[in-house]
């Protein structure tokens, strides 16, 4: 999961029994900025500004140190840095700023960090400015500074300091801030624990994570209860297009561009369901071909005979019940492109007929004696290994070089795990575009389970879960039963990639740590290890 990923609508919902607004189980108060300015002035009145300038902090501390943990108990972040920027997101959708990182260092080995960013429309110094004429003699946004503060020690597990740099309230064009780790030797962090009253942080991450999972077993017992009591409006339906993040797929578009310009032969390689047919189409409308026909056949849906009258048509009398002639679709496609669909299916005596069209440009129809130039493009797919069929003798080697011209290798979304969500979302917009989406649990589901079927397992997937959950967001419960039943299976889960082995014990000390709620005590006893080498498996995300 990336922070750009995270969907408000996804984040937020209703507790279905009491009605409360809810960021994940953990329910939310709703307030406006006016009465935070009332409530800043009355304690300022009350405390001074030293004093109320620590109990905001310390309010905005708690929050953000709640927020980093709501936020990881709903999704898997690809990295820390990701976990981090999601707090931009949470910000903006709790009104209270919007947040630019400007510079950003982070040394995973030791985990420390340091950081500088702009806070935009701060509400603090927006209320200050609204009611007061001259600047503040200091920096105001002492609330964000906490926020801030505690948000990145959540994410973090140690303590990172925040503090504001310039203020608008100050006179400053903008505010800024910057953040940077404390060691247990840094003469700031004494301070920084007096200044907001802090216990130790392990206590605080400890006592959030009881009430956070007291919280969602409760949630849990009323959604279960009031189930059956939710309805659904009616689908519509949106285009459709080529979605993808994975590095991989970005290399396989960029070079599908290029192709495009090009009469090259390709070969488009990969697991069933994986989109050998649409990167095909999408070569053939970029190309100078596309006000062309683009015609495709499936190898392994026809017989032999049939497949070759198909491809190179046939003339009347040729074989009984050829009525009358019949020009093939290589023909038929005229200047277009003609896609051969699994054609590792094809017989191999039909392949050395299509050798020779590759090869000399024209067809001859079955019972024919006349030879006919064609000027169509072809471009074919397989969802086996090719070279392994060359070596069983079920391939012509000849055939594999004059197709193979240009080849492209599409990797099995269980490889792309990062295009999981966005094209899960594609999906159902597409189907259905006023949908509330997908809870956080459905997310984890998805990117656990090894998709032998792929994009378009996925896509029916998607279809499945939307009739089930036409109108709330969906849950593990809406999905199919193979599904969710693999996903609960954690072996299956760890090895669904083939990882290496350093990526599998990470997995699996990662899998322990969840099963023991972050006890990192309880989890390097259950592995055999000391605690510290338990700290270095989690460094190394």
């Amino acid at each position: 999961m990336r922070a750009n990923d995270l969907a408000i609508e996804e984040l937020l919902k209703i507790d279905p029994e009491k009605g409360f607004p809810l960021f994940g189980s953990h329910r939310i108060m709703v307030t406006g900025i006016f009465a935070l300015r009332r409530f800043g002035d009355d304690l300022n009145q009350g405390l001074g500004f030293e004093g109320m300038s620590r109990l905001l902090a310390r309010l905005g501390y708690e929050n953000g140190l709640t927020a980093a943990t709501v936020i990881a108990d709903m999704y898997d972040f690809d990295s820390r840095r990701e976990w981090f920027l999601a707090g931009k997101v949470l910000m903006r959708m709790a009104g209270v700023v919007d947040l630019e990182i400007l510079e950003w260092e982070y040394h995973e080995a030791q985990n420390r960090v340091r950081f500088k960013g702009i806070w935009h429309d701060s509400f603090e110094a927006v209320n200050f400015r609204a009611q007061m004429p001259e600047p503040s003699p200091q920096p105001i946004c002492n609330l964000l500074t906490g926020l801030l503060s505690g948000y990145a020690s959540g994410v973090f597990g140690r303590e990172i300091f925040v503090r504001e740099t310039t203020c608008e309230a100050h006179g400053d064009k903008v505010c800024t801030f910057e953040g940077r780790s404390l060691d247990e030797d840094d003469q700031d962090l004494q301070t920084f624990r007096d200044y907001l009253t802090l216990p130790t942080l392990d206590g605080d991450i400890a006592r959030l994570k009881t009430e956070l999972a007291q919280s969602q077993k409760e949630l849990a017992r009323r959604e279960s209860e009031i189930e059956r009591l939710k309805q659904a409006p009616r689908p519509q339906e949106t285009p459709s297009g080529i979605v993808y993040r994975a590095k991989s797929m970005g290399q396989v578009m960029a070079l599908a561009q290029k192709i495009a310009q090009t009469d090259s032969t390709v070969l488009i390689q990969g697991e069933s369901g994986t989109g050998k047919e649409v990167i095909a189409r999408f070569i053939h409308d970029h190309s100078p071909r596309r006000q062309s026909p683009f015609l495709a056949v499936n190898c392994a849906a026809l017989p032999a005979n049939l497949l070759e009258s198909e491809l190179f048509g046939h003339v009347r009398g040729a074989f009984t019940g050829a009525d009358s002639d019949k020009k093939g679709l290589l023909l038929e496609a005229g200047n277009g492109t003609f896609f051969l669909d699994e054609v590792s299916e094809m017989p191999v005596a039909l392949q050395a007929k299509l050798l020779r069209v590759l090869q000399e440009k024209e067809i001859r129809p079955v019972g024919g004696v006349r030879h006919l130039p064609i000027g169509v493009r072809v471009m074919a797919a397989a969802n086996r290994d090719l070279k392994l069929l060359m070596e069983k003798g079920e391939f012509r080697e000849d055939l594999y070089y004059r197709l193979a011209v240009f080849p492209l290798t599409i990797e099995p979304l269980r490889r792309r795990k990062e295009d999981i969500l966005i094209l899960a979302r594609h999906f159902l917009m597409r189907l259905k575009p006023n949908h509330p989406g997908f809870a956080p649990e459905v997310v984890r589901c998805m990117e656990a389970y090894h998709w032998p079927g792929n994009i378009r397992e996925l896509e029916n997937t998607i279809e499945y879960a939307s009739v089930i959950a036409p109108f709330e967001k969906i849950t593990p419960a809406h999905l199919p039963p193979s599904i969710t039943q693999s996903a609960r299976d954690p072996i299956l889960s760890l090895t669904a990639e083939r990882p290496s082995l350093k990526a599998m014990e990470q997995r699996y000390v990662k899998l322990i740590l969840a099963h023991t709620k972050g006890n990192k005590v309880e989890a390097a006893r259950i592995l055999g290890i000391g605690t510290t080498t338990l700290w270095r498996y989690l460094q190394k995300k």
